[in-house]
């Protein structure tokens, strides 16, 4: 067994001593959060040549973050422990 496939199995060992975030799927409405998210970066770093305002990627910004929030708020989305 090579070296990197004992450190794979060292470090996807599962022996309960840690904390577990694990992965989940993202709902549509957190995902459309954080999509507008990201494109506020990009008004935000291009609006003075698309020629906005900035208010405009301010308030794609705030939208996005609200709809990422509030669909990753299910009763199911918590950690796992």
């Amino acid at each position: 067994m090579s070296f990197f496939a004992k450190l794979r199995r060292w470090a996807n060992r599962d022996d309960g001593k840690f904390y577990q975030a694990g992965n989940r799927s993202l709902g549509a409405v957190e995902t459309i959060g954080l999509l507008i998210a990201v494109g506020a970066i990009a008004l935000w770093q291009l609006h003075v040549k698309a020629g906005i305002s900035i208010i405009w990627a301010i308030a794609a910004g705030s939208i996005g973050l609200f709809l990422a929030i509030v669909g990753g708020a299910g009763k199911d989305r918590g950690p796992h422990t």
